[in-house]
């Protein structure tokens, strides 16, 4: 999550085990659970967002994604997670869950989105401080801070990131976004993840609308259904134009990870950072060698912001993922090359 003074900007094969009875479920179909289907609107199951009934147990998401979770700090070119740190990271997960009220399974989801859970993720510093495993607002709780990493990340700090996160201890995050959101149902979780990214909801109350990553709160209700990586469906730039009761998806059922995601949408931004022949900020982790092309990023910006498309993009800057939900601000991205 990149943040401002006023707004908070947040800076993806399924296998969900069934095990012997007693069966808690029946088991979902392999294509239900690699589905992403496109949200639109304000939340509210009314307007066919998940109920929270539908949401997969904090076990099962762990599984879907603890395969990710194991590689996640390639993206920054770090040493990814031991088995330690990782379970640190499901033991903090719960019981910070247990402190702040805040279902465990949220708080996954959310981490996901923001780190991909990887202990070592750099801290991004733009006019407020935001690191760790949830990107928090001017938190403390990294191991990766100013270029130092932390390896093993200590199982107290990785419980850090993860209060922080939740907002405990700081005047931001999960808690208190929620809170803002004003309503008691499901919709709280989604608009309040909304507001974790963005600082605030769009006019209208449409979460796909308003600044920061469009897509944000549509991810993380994918994210508690059992989405976990492959392609999303969901336009940065066509969101917010989105009503409720979208039946969108996009089916990933033939293929564990996905990286063909393209975005066909032309980039009509007139306010973004202009593309240099040398990189004017320090250059993004897994940025081509032989770039002719940079583009700075600045807060607010999406990937359809550096004026080329989403293939490219990923093909000549390797650390960004296939949803391209790891644009840091502040740093360079390769263009051409």
């Amino acid at each position: 999550m990149v943040a401002t003074t006023s707004l908070l900007f947040a800076a993806s094969s399924i296998l969900s085990l069934a095990f012997a009875a007693p069966i808690r479920r029946a088991p979902r179909s392999l294509v239900e659970r690699n589905a992403y289907h496109v949200y639109g609107g304000d939340g509210s199951t009314g307007e066919g967002w998940p109920a929270q009934s539908s949401w997969l147990s904090f076990e099962d998401l762990w599984t879907a994604n603890k395969p990710i979770i194991q590689v996640s700090c390639s993206q920054f070119s770090t040493a990814n997670p031991t088995d330690d740190e990782v379970q640190s990271i499901h033991d903090a997960l719960v019981s910070v869950s247990s402190s702040a009220g805040i279902p465990s399974a949220f708080l996954l989801a959310i981490m996901m989105q923001e780190s991909k859970g990887c202990p070592r993720v750099p801290t991004t510093t733009y006019s407020n401080t935001n690191p760790g495993l949830f990107q928090s607002f001017n938190g403390k709780g990294s191991c990766n801070t100013g270029g130092t990493i932390t390896n093993p990340c200590p199982p107290a700090m990785i419980t850090t990131m993860v209060s922080e996160g939740a907002g405990l201890g700081l005047a931001f995050g999960l808690t208190q976004a929620i809170t803002q959101s004003n309503v008691n149902d499901v919709s709280k979780y989604y608009k309040g993840a909304r507001i974790y990214n963005s600082g605030s909801i769009g006019p209208g109350g449409n979460l796909g609308s308003g600044v920061a990553t469009h897509c944000y709160a549509t991810d993380i209700a994918n994210r508690l259904t059992g989405w976990a990586s492959g392609s999303s469906s969901c336009q940065e730039t066509t969101i917010a134009s989105v009503g409720g009761s979208s039946t969108t998806t996009t089916d990933n059922s033939n293929s564990s990870t996905d990286n063909s995601q393209t975005n066909n949408n032309t980039n009509t931004n007139t306010n973004t950072t202009p593309a240099t022949n040398s990189p004017t900020a320090p250059k993004a982790a897994g940025a081509s060698g032989s770039c002719k092309s940079w583009y700075t990023v600045k807060a607010g910006d999406t990937c359809e912001s550096t004026g080329v498309s989403l293939s490219k993009l990923i093909e000549l800057n390797t650390s960004l993922d296939a949803n391209c939900s790891n644009l840091w601000a502040g740093s360079a991205y390769c263009t051409a090359a």
